[in-house]
């Protein structure tokens, strides 16, 4: 009978995992990561699949897409990930969140023919949808059109006041910088290429983002403290030890 309970004490633990989150970048050819918000826990796997032309995933904060993050810590950066046309297999990057409390920022650093990030390529982990800080007002600043900020900012302030009354005076587009979270320098970009959207073949890389041609000149990557990133997704399991009495 307590060997029972204790099998039925241990099957909830076992059930708690991690999931692993997939987003595309430049699907179809588009400048664009798909979806483009993700809601994520601790210990959930971001993993973001290359398709076209030539991508990154870079950390910034609300105040200034376009740009890396630089404090309270580095920000992270998957680097550049070329794919050639006629890819059959793409790169993939990942990060594993350590903290769910606060929205996450990103943006494609790609500047060439033209910067993708004031074109809308933009991406936000936990940005709450009927807040100041959605991913609409994040958007329209990183595309540097005020009047769309302020639009969608009254939008979701008057989405939040409808949902459960009117926001705080702190409640302002224009608010601090958000950090987005403790971040640093990245890990585990196959073949860093040079800056041009669309470059030439990568040889070939397998869906994990490990790549089995040469590896281009990108930067050296280390870990930081507020994700963990790798080229694959990883997962969780608590797994809770039981001490079994005899009668």
């Amino acid at each position: 009978m307590r060997f029972s309970l204790a099998v039925a004490a241990l099957a909830p633990v076992l059930s708690v995992y991690a999931e692993e989150i997939l987003v595309t970048v430049g699907a179809g050819g588009l400048l664009a990561f798909n979806p483009t918000n993700v809601t994520a826990k601790i210990g959930d796997t971001i993993s973001f699949q290359f398709q076209s032309k030539n991508h990154t995933v870079t950390q910034s904060t609300f105040a200034q897409p376009c740009q890396i993050q630089t404090t309270p810590a580095q920000g992270i950066d998957s680097d550049y990930q070329p794919v050639d046309n006629t890819s059959t297999t793409f790169p993939q990057w990942s990060f594993t969140l350590d903290n769910d409390t606060t929205p996450l920022w990103f943006f494609c650093k790609q500047t060439n023919p033209a910067p993708h990030c004031q074109k809308g390529m933009v991406f936000s982990v936990n940005a709450k949808p009927d807040g100041p800080k959605s991913f609409a007002v994040y958007q329209a600043a990183a595309m540097g059109d005020p009047a769309a900020v302020e639009a969608a900012a009254a939008a979701s302030a008057s989405a939040a006041g409808g949902a459960g009354g009117a926001a705080g005076p702190s409640d302002s587009a224009g608010g601090a910088a958000q950090t987005g979270g403790a971040g640093g320098a990245s890990g585990g970009a196959p073949g860093g290429a040079a800056q041009t959207d669309g470059a030439g073949a990568i040889g070939g890389l397998s869906g994990a983002g490990s790549a089995t041609g040469p590896a281009g000149p990108g930067n050296s990557n280390t870990p930081n403290s507020g994700f963990r990133v790798g080229g694959s997704a990883a997962s969780l399991v608590a797994v809770a030890g039981l001490s079994l009495f005899l009668l």
